[in-house]
């Protein structure tokens, strides 16, 4: 596929708003002092937000406080109530879960305000199910939200399965026209970064066949090399927390003690460091936005704001994906 049909800017229904979107995430899953970081970082976020339903209702960030950002998401909470260690984050998380339902998000839905465009993801479920039940169930709950984006998250089928079945998903886009966005977790796209990046842009591909622009979100990424090669791939919103858990320098993301050497910031207290280094990735992923904006008019990579060296690492990977590069210069 030509890099011109992959990578465009589309349009999210409901709320008008195009693509592409790169969205700092907030969440206590790590970050138990969730809501003390919002709140002293919440005048400097641009574009988009995403927060956690879990979180608002147990008060770990002020429901007041939340519509700081233009644009704002609202997770369901299965990732903050999930009652299992991810082994593949940068550090286990060994706090227990408080009990969340469909329930308890759907009151923190109904007490939302309109004061930011909103985008709900729909509800996610601990059992597996077929595509077609978990369809049934987000429009339900989307049904009592009109006037929201909706954002389907479609997660794996089959218990001790982690990843979608690509082809459930693709027979079945009748099933989800109707949806401003749709929703992947990372982690579930596939098991290597190249068959995540051939399945995204399978996907894509699948989408533009049946007349399709619709939005692809791909959850847990915030990584900038990786978020540029699914952007090519075809995917248009990308979430994460790696913002806030490493220092984003040029497309290069290493723990904030090696940027603390690397810069020589060696007198300064850690905690100012910190909320400087969270400061400048949002600034960071600004440009980065505001770059993937551009290549999308102008599809000259001279726009991604990252080193030369990971530039040529993310174009042979998204080659290998079966992307055309076009204005390679």
């Amino acid at each position: 596929m030509k890099i011109s049909e992959s990578c465009k800017s589309r349009e999210i229904s409901v709320i008008n708003v195009s693509t592409p979107i790169v969205i700092p995430s907030f969440s206590s899953r790590g970050f138990p002092c969730i809501g003390s970081i919002h709140n002293d970082i919440k005048r400097y976020l641009g574009k988009s937000s995403l927060v956690s339903a879990y979180d608002i209702h147990y008060g770990n960030i002020s429901q007041d406080d939340i519509y700081a950002s233009d644009i704002l998401f609202i997770d369901s909470g299965g990732y903050e109530a999930k009652p299992v260690a991810d082994f593949t984050e940068s550090y286990i998380d060994g706090r227990l879960s408080s009990g969340w339902s469909t329930d308890y998000y759907e009151v923190v839905l109904e007490e939302l305000q309109p004061l930011s465009p909103l985008v709900i993801v729909n509800y996610d479920y601990s059992v597996p199910q077929p595509i077609s039940n978990q369809v049934d169930l987000a429009k339900i709950l989307f049904q009592k939200h009109p006037n929201y984006a909706t954002d389907f998250l479609y997660k794996p089928e089959i218990e001790g399965v982690n990843l979608i079945n690509l082809d459930a998903l693709i027979n079945n886009f009748q099933l989800i026209d109707s949806f401003s966005i749709l929703g992947i977790t990372e982690k579930e796209l596939g098991d290597s970064l190249l068959e995540r990046c051939r399945n995204l842009l399978q996907i894509r591909t699948a989408l533009l066949e049946v007349g399709l622009e619709t939005p692809i979100h791909i959850f847990g990424c915030l990584d900038p090399a990786v978020m540029i090669a699914y952007f090519l791939c075809g995917a248009d919103i990308f979430d994460g927390l790696a913002w806030l858990r490493y220092t984003f320098d040029h497309g290069f993301v290493t723990y904030h003690s090696t940027a603390t050497m690397m810069r020589e910031q060696w007198c300064i207290p850690e905690n100012d460091l910190l909320i400087t280094r969270w400061i400048s990735n949002l600034e960071y992923l600004e440009v980065l936005t505001r770059g993937m904006k551009r290549f999308c008019k102008t599809i000259s990579i001279k726009e991604f704001p990252i080193s030369q060296d990971i530039l040529k690492k993310v174009l042979c990977l998204v080659k290998l994906s079966g992307i055309e590069i076009e204005g390679e210069d």
